[in-house]
């Protein structure tokens, strides 16, 4: 892809996507590509490996770096060390091991709530919302800002984005902090845009299947 196109296509995204924060989900793509949207004023991206989450923040500290991927403990030094965002959470353990790592500031974290129904997917379920917000308020180096839910590929986006808003208004009440809805992927983000996502997060439509 070149340079010209891939700016196109990220300005397609940004264009269409209303007042949502856009995630650049850069875990399949290029250093180089990287570059080109941080030199065009971007910077939020989205890694799914601790990893290469650690690297590309040491090599880019300008940019935001957001762990959208599900996360081992053993890897939990990585996220308190070096992420601007973690949108994963869904295991009070791990949220323990991270805060371990926080050091002069309180991480933004987006809770991640299964609502596609499907039992391989992680994220803790719609009735448990207020629960783990209740464990979560504990970890004070931890500053929950929101709810993260992602739809099945098959389908049925509207329905599971309109469940993640429902637990979203049913949690304001008692922890009016947790006002963002992250959700809407590549295939599916402009449903989550009609239905009040905050925050989006997109790959391939931005950077093709590289």
């Amino acid at each position: 892809m070149t340079e010209s196109t891939l700016i196109q296509r990220w300005q397609h995204v940004q264009s269409n996507m209303g007042d949502a924060q856009l995630v650049a989900v850069s875990k399949y793509t290029s250093d180089t590509n990287i570059e080109t949207l941080l030199e065009a004023g971007h910077l939020d991206f989205g890694e799914a490996k601790p990893q290469n989450l650690r690297d590309r923040a040491q090599k880019y500290p300008q940019a935001h770096w957001h762990m959208i991927g599900p996360l081992q403990k053993n890897k939990a030094k990585y996220i308190g060390r070096f992420a601007y965002m973690w949108h994963s959470c869904c295991d009070i353990e791990a949220a323990k091991e991270v805060a371990k790592h926080i050091e002069g500031r309180r991480l933004p974290v987006f809770v991640q709530v299964n609502i596609s129904g499907e039992p391989q997917k992680q994220g803790i379920q719609p009735d448990d919302v207020l629960l783990f917000l209740q464990k979560l308020d504990l970890i004070k180096e931890l500053e929950v800002i929101g709810l993260m839910g992602m739809a099945a590929k098959g389908g049925g986006a509207k329905v599971a984005f309109s469940l993640l808003r429902q637990c979203r208004d049913a949690a304001i009440g008692q922890y009016p902090h947790v006002q963002g809805l992250c959700m809407g992927m590549s295939n599916d983000w402009r449903i989550a845009i009609e239905e009040g996502a905050t925050m989006i997060r997109v790959g391939s439509e931005i950077f093709g299947q590289d």
